[in-house]
């Protein structure tokens, strides 16, 4: 699943392409998505692209809208009504949903969703599993802030949050009502930097432990952006090209290998479901 380097990846790059672009047309072209969630959005041009947690978020401008022509009381003329307040499309990944960038005019490349047309090329989503989802909502109130990784994890707060509570602490970075966007493969790598055991109870981490994670989400996540994106299957950047970040991983998927750090050697084992990586040598 596309985590929060590859989400924030694919902004970078959209917001280097999108903004000012009109979009001409949408096609939805698998009816989980949703008929008409595009129409709204057609001659409209694009503000912004941002990410919210592990969402692409495209936020598009707004209209004038044209109130009909009434003989009796505008005398043929068109009255201009209020301005609207523009769309946000939310695009979520999902399992195994990428997006890519066509300028020419080949076919579409197979399990394409959606397609978004604009002058400069076409913005499709391509997603074989099917779970990930589009929908074009009319632009309201602001929605409460996530805490944002990238701008760093704030040790203390995570500490407090915590508590004492007994969820793992692998599970406590992967909720998105705390921390949004880091998922089973940067939770695994966090915690390694930060030679915590991710089976521990998030509510038994000392002030220190979790400065040490604040340090270590400093370090894996930027660079994770830097490298496009860790590529272990599928995952691909706005124009098919893979990630980079793979090339330093140092416990997932790497089980039965040998610890980079102290020599032990990687375990591997299900923690509420999910796969996970560590090093039971050197994360106490």
């Amino acid at each position: 699943m596309p985590e929060l380097p590859e989400v924030e990846t694919l902004c970078r790059q959209l917001n280097a392409i999108l903004p000012g672009e009109k979009v001409l047309a949408v096609e939805i072209l698998d009816p989980r998505l949703g008929e008409g969630e595009g129409e709204r959005l057609i001659g409209r041009k694009i503000a912004a692209v941002y990410r919210r947690g592990k969402s692409i978020r495209i936020e598009i401008g707004k209209r004038d809208r044209l109130s009909d022509m009434s003989p009796e009381t505008d005398r043929g003329k068109v009255k201009k009504i209020r301005m609207d307040k523009g769309f946000t499309a939310e695009l979520h990944l999902r399992m195994t949903g990428r997006l890519f960038w066509q300028t020419d005019a080949t076919s579409l490349p197979p399990y394409t969703r959606l397609v978004m047309t604009f002058s400069a090329g076409k913005l499709l989503l391509i997603d074989p599993r099917r779970f990930a989802t589009f929908h074009a909502r009319s632009r309201g109130a602001a929605l409460p802030p996530l805490a944002n990784p990238l701008e760093g994890l704030p040790a203390r707060r995570l500490g407090e949050i915590a508590g004492m509570r007994r969820l793992p602490v692998k599970h406590f970075l992967m909720d998105q009502r705390i921390v949004a966007g880091i998922g089973n493969i940067y939770a695994c790598e966090i915690l390694h930097h930060a030679c915590v055991d991710p089976r521990r109870p998030s509510g038994s981490l000392a002030a220190n432990e979790w400065r040490k994670v604040e340090k270590a989400a400093a370090v894996i996540l930027p660079r994770a952006v830097a490298c496009r994106g860790t590529t272990v299957s599928d995952w691909r950047d706005l124009f098919g090209i893979s990630g980079e970040n793979q090339e330093h991983l140092k416990v997932y998927l790497r089980d039965g290998e040998t610890c980079r750090r102290c020599g032990g050697k990687i375990g591997y084992m299900k923690l509420s479901g999910r796969g996970t990586w560590f090093c039971p040598a050197c994360q106490k």
